[in-house]
């Protein structure tokens, strides 16, 4: 698969990208977690789109945290970087912390931004379904939070081991990157609710119904309020839906995306 590593300058700061496969383009917004290296489920995306990987400041060899303060900057500098690309009215597919990202990006500029996937999307505060704390220090706990099977191998795969693993800078790294958007208020913007009737496109929500850091009430209220969205749920999947169910997340988002 065709796959070249860019390095850019967005308004000062030095942005990792990843660009892989050949066809339409696609925008890839990535999780807390920092899946800024083509993993299965973005490789099923290329076979149709040449995918668009960026890593957000702070993560991966992204820099210009210093210029984030929360998620309005990350959004204006995700603007920055579309027009520099040239992506207007692309199809995105986000997760977690990106899905909150796309929906603030839609809201400032939204000729950017065509049919959207969401993935157990963060960005809200519903009453009676908290999201749990991600900011934990112990791996097992973090392990039990994010996978429907924390004992599979996958689990184990995707998180560092101990203080001594060698993906602990990057995995800190990513942490400090998420703390700085969504330490507070707690991975959520308070006003975006009241502005999801503005986004209009066809977006396409997915969600693992066993998902403990973001409940599967998020989707709800997100199909709810969005004026233009659908559900799916998968079951036995818990957060960590690109990873525990790649084959079924990507034929659902490349099928919304070729009916769109």
């Amino acid at each position: 698969m065709k796959t070249e590593n860019k390095t850019l300058n967005i308004a000062g700061k030095k942005i990792q990208l990843t660009i892989l496969g050949e066809g339409p383009p696609l925008l890839y917004l990535h999780s807390a977690g920092g899946e800024t290296e083509p993993i299965d489920f973005h490789k099923k995306l290329a076979e149709k789109y040449t995918v668009y990987l960026p890593a957000h400041p702070g993560f991966a060899l992204s820099e210009g945290l210093d210029q984030i303060d929360d998620i309005h900057d990350l959004a204006w500098h995700y603007v920055d970087l579309m027009q520099q690309l040239n992506l207007e009215n692309v199809p995105v597919v986000s997760w977690s912390l990106g899905s909150w990202l796309a929906a603030e990006i839609k809201l400032i500029r939204p000729n950017l931004i065509g049919p959207l996937v969401m993935i157990a999307a963060a960005g809200l505060h519903v009453d009676g379904a908290p999201m749990a704390e991600l900011f934990l220090d112990s791996f097992d706990e973090l392990r039990e939070l994010l996978f429907f099977d924390p004992n599979c191998q996958i689990a184990f795969d995707l998180t560092p081991s101990d203080v001594n693993d060698p993906r602990i800078l990057l995995w800190l790294r990513a942490r400090e990157a998420t703390a700085r958007v969504g330490w507070n208020p707690y991975l959520h913007d308070p006003k975006l609710a009241g502005h999801l009737h503005r986004l209009d496109s066809p977006i396409h929500i997915i969600w693992g119904r066993q998902d403990k850091l973001i409940p599967l009430a998020h989707g709800e209220y997100y199909v709810e309020h969005l004026p233009n969205a659908k559900l799916t749920i998968l079951e036995e999947c818990g957060h960590m839906v690109p990873y525990e169910k790649t084959e079924e997340t990507a034929k659902l988002t490349l099928d919304f995306l070729a009916s769109a």
